[in-house]
């Protein structure tokens, strides 16, 4: 008896030392930038995958830029892998935005998206009041985008001119606040379930002001909400879309999709696969996307 138990603890001390040297797994083609901004005042993480022939082209490729890198980027980036491997997407380069401890933390991670995501102060509502008074960051974070992030990755990377924005619940929020206010800045938008409810449903406040200020914004943009997530959320990006669409902007595609049997957790997964094919123009032979009336047609 005193032999085996002395055989299985060799083989567990084995087991465990094999288990330290084991090599993590890391994504390949991808690295992690540090940068800090004089805009917000605040460090990100910068998640990039580079296309798998990058090395060895001379290519430029189209950036997607993705909030909430710590949940959007190797689902995003995998999602993408496939697609470009069997001639469904074109090559391109990722970068996600992250914050440094956000992943393991969920206050951290609540207080910075908080801060950069909503484009206004507002004393309630999110992740409750303690979180509001960091809220209405959202211009500064515009900025910091448009003139240190974009900037940084055009100098140290081949790209295109052509930018894709990937947002969900706040980072949505934040994608339609650019597309209302500085709709240049990217060329495609996927907006996942964006919280247009947010401070009294101030977007629809921004579209109205948009309009009458002549903002047309030339772009491709694909909307996506669950259809099991509260009525709010499907009804207020609905309202967004009739009135989008009602300006009768030829320049601006866009794409409201209802996911069947998704949540507000569980539709970002669906909705970034099926919203790279849309804004891509690689949809191919799939069924029309389902795509609300217009209020009096």
């Amino acid at each position: 008896m005193q032999h085996f138990i002395w055989i299985a603890a060799v083989m567990a001390w084995l087991a465990v030392g094999a288990m330290a040297h084991a090599e993590p797994y890391t994504v390949p083609n991808s690295q992690i930038i540090e940068l800090s901004s004089k805009q917000t005042g605040a460090d990100y993480e910068l998640f990039v995958a580079l296309p798998l022939d990058y090395a060895k082209s001379h290519k430029s490729y189209p950036v997607v830029y993705m909030l909430d890198a710590d949940y959007s980027f190797a689902l995003t980036r995998n999602v993408v892998q496939h697609f470009v491997e069997r001639e469904d997407l074109p090559p391109m380069i990722l970068v996600a935005i992250g914050y440094p401890g956000a992943a393991t933390n969920r206050e951290t991670y609540k207080k910075n998206r908080t801060r950069d995501y909503t484009p206004a102060y507002a004393p309630s509502g999110g992740y409750g009041t303690e979180y509001q008074k960091v809220s209405g960051g959202g211009p500064k974070f515009r900025a910091f985008i448009a003139s240190e992030l974009v900037p940084l990755i055009e100098r140290k990377f081949r790209t295109t001119n052509d930018r894709t924005v990937i947002g969900h619940s706040y980072g949505g929020l934040f994608a339609t606040y650019v597309l209302l206010t500085e709709p240049n800045l990217f060329k495609r938008y996927i907006i996942v379930s964006p919280s247009i409810w947010y401070a009294n449903r101030i977007a629809l406040t921004m579209e109205e002001t948009a309009a009458q200020s002549g903002i047309r914004p030339d772009a491709r943009v694909f909307f996506g909400v669950g259809s099991l997530e509260s009525s709010v959320m499907s009804d207020d990006l609905t309202e967004m879309y009739r009135r989008l669409r009602s300006r009768n902007n030829p320049r601006l595609q866009m794409t409201l999709r209802i996911f069947d049997a998704e949540r507000h957790n569980s539709v970002f997964p669906a909705a970034v696969t099926r919203g790279l094919l849309t804004v891509f123009d690689r949809q191919g032979t799939s069924p029309p996307p389902i795509e609300p009336d217009a209020e009096g047609e």
